[in-house]
């Protein structure tokens, strides 16, 4: 489980890339949840540098039905 530790993410030094952008992500996602009561998307963008990572994060869609109109 990644968690906040000065601003990095507690994995192991050799982590396999894609484990450690999963970590970061997870991380993100839980901080929104946790203090915004909001979902996000992370979508990490194809690396230019190996040790250099981009993401794309945006709210995630809500998935919540809708409360019933009163047209309706």
């Amino acid at each position: 489980m990644a968690t906040w530790c000065d601003g990095r993410l507690d994995v192991p030094v050799h982590t396999d890339p894609q484990d450690a952008r999963a970590a970061a992500a997870l991380m993100v996602t839980r901080l929104a949840r946790d203090f915004h009561d909001t979902d996000l998307e992370v979508n990490w963008d194809v690396p230019e540098e190996p040790w250099s990572w981009t993401a794309q994060i945006t709210p995630a869609p809500d998935t919540r039905a809708a409360p019933p109109t009163a047209d309706a």
